[in-house]
């Protein structure tokens, strides 16, 4: 029977139980990268700049707004970051700092997108209102990217929720087809926003120890994460798409992402531009769904198909030791 998108699991925001036979898999598929097959393909997406959980320090976001850049130039990256320019604004008004920082993406070859400028969950909001929060969220990094020359304007909906209703969804997709805007989607969520919140803490309690704990802790489970995704596009699909991956600009990827990529490379993976990833024929299909949950246009697609619930059981969970350490004060 097709699935209740009322309980569907939200990949990257619930935790479910893991069975046993799929923490087999998970091992076989993370020590067995691909061979003999053509190179599978990801495009690196990074939301909430200019930062998020940047850690101690007056510098923090120069801090951390180097070191991603710095990883994706080494890697050979073209990323694109999505911008809530509510976070660049003093008084009413984009800061000299906050736009050195986007600067600073367009000079390192990046790409800039709109997340809305306040961040507004699409479900809690109405067309009109989430709009304008997308017209409100253009001021400083669509003058950067047409500076630069031709490009295509990528929305990423906050908390991936793409509307309340079906007439809702309606209202703001035929604003963006008007005005040029493509929604980018994502095929890879995870939890990386709760180890980052732990790692955070840590290092603003001086715990040296703890944040490389969780560093390593987060890059295990960043493998699995990979893995999970890599069975559902086969479930789903029947092959495995150019994937989009959702990171976040906080402080435990700016000092992990150059481990993070290596990892993801060893996976069989070449890095491409979100654009291309979007030629594949998989990003074509049908998506009806709406809801309360933001999830990965994978399982959007399942849902569409009226595939069964069981489809989505086994996502990777985070260790409650981080859980805690996230929520702690």
């Amino acid at each position: 029977m097709p699935l209740d998108a009322s309980s569907l699991p939200k990949p990257g925001r619930w935790r479910l139980p893991c069975p046993g036979t799929f923490a087999l898999l998970v091992l076989f598929t993370c020590a067995a990268p691909l061979t003999g097959q053509s190179p599978r393909q990801v495009a690196i997406t990074i939301d909430d700049l200019p930062t998020v959980a940047a850690g101690p320090g007056a510098d923090a976001q120069e801090i951390v707004t180097d070191a991603l850049l710095r990883a994706l130039v080494d890697a050979g990256v073209r990323a694109t970051g999505f911008v809530n320019e509510i976070k660049l604004d003093s008084a009413g008004v984009p800061s000299e700092r906050g736009t050195r920082l986007l600067e600073a993406w367009i000079d390192a070859g990046q790409d800039l997108g709109n997340h809305t400028y306040s961040h507004l969950w699409f479900f809690e909001s109405d067309a009109e209102r989430f709009i304008a929060d997308i017209e409100r969220g253009e001021q400083v990094w669509r003058p950067l990217m047409e500076a630069r020359g031709p490009f295509v304007p990528y929305l990423r909906h906050p908390r991936l929720n793409t509307g309340p209703t079906a007439e809702e969804r309606a209202r703001v997709e035929r604003y963006l087809d008007t005005v040029g805007y493509r929604v980018a989607p994502v095929t890879i969520d995870n939890y990386d926003y709760l180890f980052a919140n732990a790692y955070a803490r840590s290092l603003e309690r001086g715990d040296a120890a703890r944040a490389a704990q969780i560093g390593e802790a987060y890059l295990v489970y960043m493998d699995r994460v990979f893995a999970f995704y890599e069975s559902q596009s086969v479930t789903i699909l029947g092959y495995e798409p150019p994937q989009i991956l959702l990171l976040h600009a906080n402080r435990l990827n700016a000092d992990h992402l150059p481990r993070l990529l290596g990892r993801i490379r060893d996976r069989g993976y070449d890095f491409v531009p979100l654009g291309q990833a979007l030629e594949d024929e998989a990003y074509d299909r049908p998506d009806a769904f709406v809801g309360r949950q933001g999830i990965t246009w994978l399982h959007r697609w399942a849902i569409t198909a009226g595939m069964p619930g069981e489809t989505f059981r086994g996502e990777p969970t985070v260790p409650e030791w981080i859980v805690e350490l996230a929520s702690s004060d």
